[in-house]
């Protein structure tokens, strides 16, 4: 049985109450809390609905609406309008070695990404050889998702630039060429690509240094613009641009142990190159008329050579090379240092064959400050080279002959001169020839080619790729 309301109970709860009251009430002021609970209070009241907009704005005003588009046009906004939809990410289908990458065909590939720039309407881009080199297929995006299939028209591994066509392309949106020689130091430039498979990219920054010299391969020193844009991988190949949206250069590096360091080919190198690779489909590169080797190291410590330079092999009979002898050691280009055999073509690639280059050179202790008359190398040396140097014939192997020896193919020879290059290096008729300088040859114009190729360059040898029955091997064979 309930005994009923005990006296303590009832005046606990009158207290309480009271005390409530006064909480809530002293004075006519409401307490205010934020959020939901003075949405409560005014439902309380009766009052239906959202906050008033008053209220919002107390929280986070509106924006003014008093900057148009139109006003916030500048020069980075108008340049990139005017050069992304020339810009295109490439994507290339390379071999691989893992066993777990898709397969084609039976063989495992790998995918690998970078950038390039239309520089004509009918589909002809600009990017750098390392994007697109050794790739079995190659596609290019541009800003609006349309995708093409690429063929390389020619690259030069050297200068690391190459020139795709885009297949089936027509009336495409291009990026004029502009001029790198005057850039100023602090000038804004421009960076659009496709870093880590982020297509068009667009960052800023500035000319940090007009002409910085870096080693690339083999001491070959080549001149870049460098910049703060961010580059970043994926971005090679890709434009970099000035004010104007014109293109200035060829994104290329970065130091990656360093922030904001990029890059780029200057662009009055690579249309050079690009006119050549598009004209005759290889660099057409001034040839001084002589082979070079390398010299320099430990053993000419404490001279001019010290750090590296070429010294003339040979001569070749039809040239003029200027007073130049076999034995000259060549310091100077065009008051550039030259260190080896590729810096000198590097250097070379820069002009055109018929310019007049200054050479510094030393004939025993005594320098030399000669001027050469450049040309271009004869079509015909390939053919020479084969005929007068290493004095051999050759024929494509047979189908039946590749099948017994294992090999794809090649070039069996067929005489061998004991007097010519080819059978000094211990070579004779019955062997096979399937490379020259790494580059596979089939046919005898391969061979040609390829000849002509290295003397162009100022090799005074070649590598042969050779196989005598089952067993094979490499052997430099002079020139």
């Amino acid at each position: 049985m309930d005994p009923g309301p005990r006296p303590w109970r009832i005046a606990l709860a009158t207290v309480a109450g009271f005390a409530l009251g006064i909480l809530f009430s002293v004075g006519g002021h409401e307490l205010h809390l934020p959020g939901p609970a003075t949405q409560g209070a005014a439902a309380a009241d009766g009052e239906q609905g959202a906050p008033s907009d008053a209220a919002e704005d107390d929280v986070l005003p509106a924006a003014p609406r008093t900057h148009p588009a139109a006003e916030r046009r500048d020069a980075v906004v108008e340049a990139v309008a005017h050069a992304a939809p020339a810009v295109v990410s490439i994507t290339c289908e390379v071999p691989a070695s893992s066993p777990f990458p898709f397969f084609r065909g039976g063989q495992a590939t790998a995918t690998s990404q970078g950038s390039g720039a239309i520089i004509r309407a009918d589909g002809v881009v600009l990017t750098n050889a390392h994007v697109v080199e050794g790739a079995l297929s190659i596609t290019a995006t541009l800003s609006d998702d349309t995708s093409y299939g690429a063929t390389v028209i020619g690259l030069d591994a050297g200068l690391d630039l190459a020139v795709l066509q885009l297949e089936g392309a027509a009336d495409l949106p291009s990026i004029p060429l502009g001029a790198s020689a005057d850039l100023l130091l602090g000038e804004t430039v421009i960076a659009i690509g496709n870093p880590f498979g982020l297509g068009h990219t667009v960052t800023t920054g500035v000319v940090s240094s007009r002409a910085r010299t870096l080693e690339v391969a083999d001491r070959a020193f080549q001149d870049y613009i460098q910049t703060d844009a961010g580059i970043n991988p994926g971005n090679s190949g890709g434009p970099l641009l000035n004010l104007h949206g014109e293109l200035i250069g060829i994104n290329t590096a970065i130091r990656r142990d360093a922030e904001n360091i990029g890059f780029a080919i200057p662009v009055d190198r690579a249309a050079k190159v690009a006119r050549d690779l598009l004209r005759y489909g290889s660099v057409r590169a001034p040839w001084l008329g002589l082979a070079v080797v390398d010299v320099g190291g430990p053993r000419y410590a404490g001279t001019p050579i010290a750090e590296g330079a070429v010294a003339v092999a040979s001569l070749d009979p039809g040239a003029s090379p200027g007073g130049l002898q076999p034995g000259d050691v060549i310091l100077r280009l065009e008051g550039r240092a030259v260190h080896s055999r590729a810096d000198l073509n590097l250097q070379l690639a820069d002009r055109k064959p018929g310019d007049t280059v200054s050479v510094v050179a030393l004939r025993g202790a005594d320098p030399l400050e000669i001027r050469l008359a450049t040309a271009a190398c004869p079509d015909d040396m390939g053919q020479r080279a084969l005929e007068s140097r290493l004095r051999v014939q050759v024929q494509p192997i047979d189908s039946a002959t590749a099948r017994r020896l294992r090999t794809s193919g090649g070039l069996v020879v067929t005489a061998a001169a004991p007097e010519g290059s080819f059978a000094a290096a211990g070579l004779r008729a019955g062997d096979l020839i399937l490379a020259v300088n790494g580059q596979r040859v089939r046919q005898q114009a391969d061979l040609e080619a390829a000849l002509l190729r290295a003397v162009a360059a100022h090799r005074d040898a070649v590598l042969l790729t050779v196989q005598r029955g089952l067993g094979g091997g490499h052997i430099e064979v002079s020139l």
